[in-house]
């Protein structure tokens, strides 16, 4: 990248927002040159957590597009772009009200998986999905030690969900990443949720997610993908509430997709809040 490229990449406004401890850097199109902070390499340096801002991904917000209050554009802390990120969007929602782009009671936002409405109750934002028609209760896949169930949804992007023992003794590194590629998900791959019940009834989870390729603290798209596998298995009733990795839970309603043998309608509640604000400083890229 040129020297006049990154000094371009100084003085840029961002809100650093958070769904659950799943962070991002959020930016106003509006004040960004999109194809510039969007190229892979810059999103790298600045969700590095040492030498830049530091995320699991970020959100270029556009404002007013046709048919709808405001656009995501998501992309993972690795540079790859993606079509839904549940906690994101719970994150857009928040700021699209902030700024003023559509009614707090009532939002539109695009994204690549499709259109989503959205809404600030009761001061936490929510989120309708598009209904989910690809789930697999029964994956066939071998389970490892102290899992009881490997099943697959497809909530915008694809995920397994691993029911556990306990959540907490997997090893998720390795594990994750085992699973995360395995032969039959094809080249994709998928996110990787592991949960346990916990002793109040709610339940615990932990999500290996593809393009961040570690753990996150939250997962909202993994939320969805779980509570559904849960209500297929018998094992949950809707609403669900699921506790990540940061302590704090999140809500999963589901509604049956009428027509179809095995499908539902989601929507998920939880935290969309800005941790601070800042302008950019000079982002360094590595060659």
């Amino acid at each position: 990248m040129s020297n006049d490229n990154a000094a371009r990449l100084t003085g840029i406004p961002f809100a650093k927002m958070t769904g659950s401890g799943n962070d991002f850097v959020v930016f106003d199109s509006r004040h960004v040159d999109g194809p510039l902070i969007t190229r892979p390499e810059v999103i790298r340096a600045i969700c590095n957590r040492h030498n830049g801002i530091g995320a699991d991904g970020i959100v270029l917000l556009e404002a007013k597009p046709a048919g709808a209050d405001a656009r995501i554009h998501y992309f993972n802390s690795d540079g790859s772009a993606a079509d839904l990120c549940g906690n994101a969007t719970l994150c857009s929602t928040a700021m699209a009200v902030e700024l003023r782009l559509g009614d707090a009671k009532a939002l539109t936002l695009w994204t690549d998986a499709g259109l989503i409405h959205s809404r600030i109750l009761e001061g936490t934002p929510e989120i309708d999905l598009e209904a989910v028609t690809d789930i697999r209760p029964d994956t066939g896949i071998a389970l490892g030690r102290g899992e009881e169930r490997i099943g697959f949804a497809l909530a915008g992007v694809p995920h397994l969900v691993v029911v556990c023992a306990d959540v907490e003794a997997i090893d998720l590194p390795l594990r994750g990443a085992e699973l995360r590629h395995h032969p039959t998900l094809g080249s994709a791959g998928a996110n990787v949720n592991f949960v346990a019940r916990r002793s109040d009834g709610t339940w615990r989870y932990r999500t290996f997610e593809r393009g961040v390729e570690g753990e996150t603290l939250a997962c909202g798209t993994g939320s969805i993908a779980t509570g559904i596998l849960l209500q297929s298995w018998g094992l949950a009733a809707t609403p669900v509430t699921l506790w990540t990795s940061s302590g704090r839970p999140v809500v999963v309603t589901l509604r049956r997709e009428p027509g179809v043998a095995l499908a539902f309608r989601p929507s998920l509640r939880g935290e969309g809040r800005v941790v601070f604000r800042g302008e950019t400083g000079l982002i360094l890229i590595a060659g």
